[in-house]
């Protein structure tokens, strides 16, 4: 009895790229602000409700602190639109 010919390729596996949560997209773009605030570059942003113009001051952990006209604001990362 002769043995079987293996000659079959191998099995590959296939990985989705699974498309990033919004949770992931304000995370970047709060990464992006603090790398611009750690090279000294002005951040500006509009923040829902609160109209345009605020200066980033500081990103902390879901919450930016933001300053306008001698008035500050501490916003979540979410009050700050994606497409700015």
């Amino acid at each position: 009895m002769t043995p079987p010919l293996l000659n079959a390729t191998p099995a590959r596996i296939h990985r989705r790229n699974l498309p990033a949560t919004p949770g992931d997209a304000y995370a970047d773009r709060a990464e992006q602000h603090r790398a611009a605030l750690a090279r000294h570059e002005p951040v500006v942003v509009r923040v829902d409700g609160y109209g345009r113009g605020w200066y980033v001051e500081a990103v902390a952990d879901g919450m930016y602190h933001l300053w306008r006209d001698g008035a500050t604001l501490v916003a979540a990362w979410t009050d700050i639109p994606l497409g700015q």
